[in-house]
């Protein structure tokens, strides 16, 4: 659907997708190689809704938002009939969030004291939690007993297993910008993740969590400069 009214503009869609043979890339047991194994069955599902609104000239803003729904409708077993990690019927596919927000706004006009467009815009971004791997969300999922390996405040020596979270949170993202727009040329002073939010993109690991471990994460509190030229 697509709407508009004055200053106010709406677009919105519903979708479902039947997925056949999705490939899915796990761990490779205890070593460092990873295989590749088809799904028969996945769907997605969700809705997706943007809002736009102008009230004054040179002043725009956007509001986004969806809402998903990623997830297995079949399993895949071992020989011995065990599901093999985490791909099992109902449960989440990978590095897919279940809820985006983002939200923006631009305001531009004309300094009388040069010869270009102004503008000052900012953005705000919400990424809802995933998993990096399937078996992230079993119930066992964390790393093996005991690895020896150090990571944060944990020395690896500690014995249960669900020491490390591989749920990887939500997080909230908010960047700032503001510039001259000539002719040709352009500059922007920016500021990225003003917060210095401390993002958990995904979980890095070897030889089934015996070896090298760790996140990664995003780019910490950014300032800069940007040049633009056009020909």
């Amino acid at each position: 659907v697509k709407a508009q009214t004055g200053a106010v503009t709406f677009n919105a869609a519903a979708f479902y997708t039947d997925i056949k043979d999705l490939q899915v890339t796990l761990d490779s047991g205890s070593c460092s190689s990873r295989i590749v194994f088809n799904v028969d069955k996945a769907h997605t599902a969700g809705v997706e809704a943007e809002l736009g609104w102008s009230p004054a000239a040179g002043l725009d803003f956007n509001l986004s938002a969806s809402v998903l729904e990623a997830k297995f409708d079949s399993t895949v077993r071992d020989g011995t009939g065990a599901v093999i990690g985490g791909i099992e019927d109902g449960n989440r596919l990978p590095s897919v969030p279940e809820l985006q927000l983002a939200a923006s706004g631009t305001y531009r006009w004309t300094p009388g004291w040069v010869n270009a467009d102004a503008f000052v815009s900012g953005s705000v971004q919400h990424i809802g939690d995933r998993f990096t791997q399937p078996s992230d969300q079993l119930p066992t999922q964390g790393l093996p007993a005991a690895t020896g390996l150090a990571l944060g405040a944990l020395t690896g020596l500690e014995s249960p297993r669900n020491l490390v979270d591989l749920n990887l949170g939500a997080y909230t993202t908010l960047n700032a910008s503001t510039g001259l727009e000539f002719e040709t040329w352009s500059v922007t002073l920016f500021a990225n993740n003003l917060t210095d939010e401390d993002a958990q993109l995904s979980f890095d690991r070897e030889r089934g969590g015996r070896a090298r471990l760790g996140f990664h994460g995003n780019q910490p509190r950014t300032f800069g400069i940007t040049l633009r030229k056009t020909f």
